[in-house]
Order: structure tokens, then C-alpha cells, then sequence
């Protein structure tokens, strides 16, 4: 019964003979794809340290079986960069494929399986990276090995960057690249994560498949607070630091956001409005009627409901780090907590920096935030090449499901591919319902197993496209 309800599952989700293969084929692929990403879960890459040496050799490996040119670069010991190169006639500027071999960190503590060995159980797919980013990796390399087994004139070359540092960002990763790497810069189009393939609630059908063309911008924001400190035993009248500080984060947690549409944002609600069902269909048809002024009634529905795709109306700061305090008997001297702001790509921090600073209402504690202009563009949408090519790709693996274009709630490197002047898009190759996508930096990391093979099958087929 239960190897029935799979095969339902991949019929559902894509799989069978809409990828093309032949039924000898499939099993082959299935097999390679799990140990392919079963290697590089095995990897310990989290972020700080890094690691992605040891994954990117693995990667590496695996090309140059394909006779797939390859290097790589460490600006840093052991903080590794592949670049492979698959040859095409020149008739296009290069395609650029990216993912990133860093993941945040696990606590096995907090994990039902092990974080750094790929699991089945109860048809998912368990391991740190699976989702973010591992899963695109897997899936790129064994589409270049594909066409390079294929052969036949492709009219682009394809380059392929496993990268590291995209967690963190400290300059080890695609940022040296580019500034090193001038070949990089030569490609037209960029693939990367960001997108979003949403699987309904019952896991039967595909919904759309999103493709991200902006995205918000991560800025921090650190409170900081002093006093003179002391003895617990005989605390001062005046509130310490720490009590002035958490009553300031408080005050910025219950901060309202106003909502309103980016240029992606609104041809995104537009696509998804028609689609969506109930409750959430009818605010998102509400608001995609006023995109200029989104009713708050609708918004405040959508935040309810959609929590993700709320975000993406509005630029948000959440406090998520505390630093305070040595011992319980000690009145600390100085309190500090981080907010993680995610900014919309048109933001005014000026006007933002001014209204924390007057949430907090506390002259006293510093509101330290960088105030540069976001500077995060748009790819083009609507009908280009990456787009037409998506559509294609979509149609062999969940026929019928439409492509639409995305703002990501999150921050990608794709922002620094655009400010070079390369058109950057977003997919997420697995098809998962929004709890299952809740799960990308949290413990117990997941992708259905029905979903894997159509998300690798889905990267081929685009590369494909692309290279026609």
C-alpha cells in the first residue's frame, strides 16, 4: 500500500514519462540524485566555520567523471569555491548556475535524525542543507553531467559555482568571485534559489511555480544600552541596561509595518489571487484590486494565514540576539540585542532608521543601523528567455501548472548578480508546502521524497531551455 501511495505521489508531482526518460532511465537518475546529496549532507559545512572545501571536492569529483572542466578557489583555507564550465558554440553570453555549499548550523539535540546524514522517514527526506542549499547543488551537477552525456551543439556555455560564505556573507564566497573571477561577469542569465514551487496542503497537486526577480534586503539593527553596572545585591533606582533595553525591544516588536506593493510584489498577488481558494483568496483578490493601497482588513488576513507571503508586502524587524550580562550576581554595564530588519528593495531607511529610533523612545540607548539605500534591482519579468524557458521546463515536469514571477521574503545573492548587470532568477527546484519550506534554517530540514526527483528533473530541463 505504501509503495503505491509513492507511486501516486510521483505521478502527481511530475515524475513518470513527462521527464523524457526512457524507464531504465529513472532509476539511474533517482539513485544518483540520492547519493550524490547524500554525500554532501555528509559534509559538515555549517557557517561559521564553513568546510566547503571537502563538499565542493566531492562536488568536483563528480564533474570530472563527466570529463566536465572544473577548478577551484579558497580565498581562505578550507572556505572553498567550485567553477565548472560545460562548452557551448558562443552564439550567447553564459548561463551562470549557482548554488551555495554553507548551511547554518544544527543542533542534533534538537534534530529527530541525524542532521549530517541524508534520512528517509515517513516520505520525507531529512538532513541540514536538503532544502537550503545542497538540494540545488545535487541537482545542478547531475544536470551538467546529463548534457554533457547528451552532447549535441548547446548555443551558450554553462557555468556552474558551488559556492561559500552565502550564510554569513563575509566575503569568502561569491562576493571574492566576482571581484576575482571576471568570467563570471560575462554571463547574461542567473540561476539561483529564491524561487518558490508551492505543493498544496494534501500533497497532491503542484499550485505554480514561482520564479524570484527581487528580493528584500537584510540590514541589522543593534540597541545598545550602558549604565554603571554593580552588584545585584544593591541595584541602583535607575533601571539597569538590560531592564531599559529589553523594555525598548519590546516596544520595537510591537512596531506596525505598513504594507505596500513592489512592482514584483503586485504581479505576484495578481497571478496568485485567481488561484487561491477561501479565506486567503479573497483578501489576495482584495488586495491585488488596490495594489496601491492594500486594504489593511485583507493584509491583516494574509499575515494570519500566509505569514511568507505577507512578508513580502512589507518590510519587517524582528529582535533575534541578546548579548548582556557575565554572572547572576552582576548588574551588567552594557546590554545589546540585534534586529534582523528585511527591507523592501525601494525602502527609505532614512524614514525607517527615524521610526526605530522613535519606537524605542529611550535617548539613551544608541539605534546603530547602516542607512545606505538598499540597492537591491529587478530582473526583467514577463517574456524573456529565462521565463520562456521556465514555462517549458514546468509544462515537461507538472503540466499545466503556471509560472509566475516572485519578490523573495529572504535575501539572496542573486541582489549582487543584478547590481553586475547579470539577470538573476530564483526557482526552489522541490515542490513543498509552506510548513515544509518553514523548515529551511530550522531543526529537522525536510524535502518530500516524492518531491526530489521532479526538482532535479525540473533544474535539467531549464538548463536545457536555456542553452537551445
Amino acid at each position: 500500500m505504501r509503495a503505491l501511495s509513492l507511486c501516486l505521489g510521483l505521478i502527481a508531482l511530475g515524475c513518470g514519462h513527462a521527464s523524457g526518460r526512457t524507464p531504465s532511465e529513472a532509476p539511474r537518475a533517482q539513485a544518483e540524485m540520492r547519493t550524490l546529496l547524500s554525500e554532501l549532507i555528509a559534509v559538515d559545512t555549517s557557517n561559521p566555520p564553513g568546510n566547503e572545501t571537502a563538499a565542493a571536492r566531492i562536488a568536483g569529483q563528480w564533474l570530472r567523471e563527466a570529463n566536465i572542466e572544473v577548478a577551484l578557489f579558497e580565498p581562505a583555507p578550507g572556505r572553498g569555491n567550485l567553477l565548472a564550465r560545460l562548452k557551448g558554440t558562443g552564439n550567447g553570453r553564459p548561463l551562470l548556475v549557482l548554488a551555495h555549499l554553507d548551511t547554518v548550523p544544527a543542533r542534533r539535540e534538537e534534530w529527530a535524525t541525524d542532521p549530517w546524514a541524508l534520512t528517509e522517514r515517513d516520505g520525507f527526506l531529512y538532513g541540514r542543507g536538503v532544502q537550503d542549499n545542497k538540494g540545488m547543488a545535487a541537482a545542478s551537477v547531475l544536470a551538467l553531467r546529463r548534457l554533457q552525456r547528451e552532447g549535441g551543439p548547446r548555443s551558450r556555455d554553462i557555468l556552474l559555482y558551488l559556492g561559500a560564505d552565502e550564510e554569513v556573507g563575509a566575503g569568502h564566497g561569491l562576493e571574492w568571485m566576482l571581484a576575482n573571477r571576471p568570467e563570471l561577469r560575462e554571463a547574461e542569465f542567473a540561476l539561483n534559489e529564491g524561487g518558490l514551487t508551492e505543493l498544496s496542503e494534501d500533497r497532491g497537486r503542484v499550485r505554480f511555480v514561482a520564479l524570484q526577480a527581487a528580493e528584500r534586503v537584510s540590514r541589522n539593527v543593534v540597541l545598545k544600552a550602558t549604565g554603571p553596572g554593580g552588584h545585584s545585591s544593591a541595584p541602583p533606582v535607575a533601571p539597569n541596561p538590560l531592564v531599559r533595553l529589553a523594555a525598548a525591544v519590546a516596544r520595537v516588536g510591537a512596531l506596525p509595518f505598513p504594507a505596500r506593493l513592489t512592482p514584483a510584489a503586485r504581479l505576484h498577488i495578481q497571478a496568485r489571487a485567481p488561484m487561491t481558494e477561501g479565506e486567503l483568496g479573497e483578501a489576495l483578490k482584495r488586495i491585488a484590486a488596490s495594489p496601491e493601497a492594500p486594504p489593511q482588513e485583507a493584509v491583516d488576513t494574509v499575515a494570519r494565514l500566509d505569514p511568507a507571503l505577507a512578508a513580502v508586502m512589507r518590510t519587517t524587524c524582528v529582535p533575534t540576539v541578546f548579548h548582556a550580562g557575565t554572572r547572576s550576581n552582576v548588574i551588567p554595564a552594557t546590554a545589546e540585542a540585534t534586529l534582523n530588519c528585511r527591507l523592501l528593495p525601494d525602502e527609505d531607511v532614512q524614514a525607517l532608521h527615524a521610526r526605530l529610533v522613535a519606537a524605542v523612545a529611550d535617548p539613551s540607548i544608541d539605534v546603530e543601523m547602516n542607512t545606505r539605500a538598499p540597492d537591491s534591482p529587478m530582473s526583467p519579468v514577463g517574456d524573456n528567455a529565462m521565463f520562456r524557458a521556465a514555462k517549458a521546463a514546468a509544462a515537461r515536469v507538472w503540466p499545466g501548472v503556471p509560472v509566475i514571477p516572485r519578490q523573495s521574503t529572504g535575501t539572496t545573492e542573486s541582489a549582487m548578480l543584478r547590481r553586475a548587470g547579470i539577470h538573476a532568477y530564483g526557482i526552489d527546484l522541490f515542490a513543498l508546502t509552506p510548513e515544509d519550506a518553514r523548515t529551511a534554517h530550522a531543526p529537522n530540514e525536510r524535502v518530500p521524497v516524492a518531491s526530489l526527483q521532479p526538482g532535479a528533473e525540473f533544474v535539467y530541463q531549464l538548463l536545457r531551455e536555456m542553452t537551445k
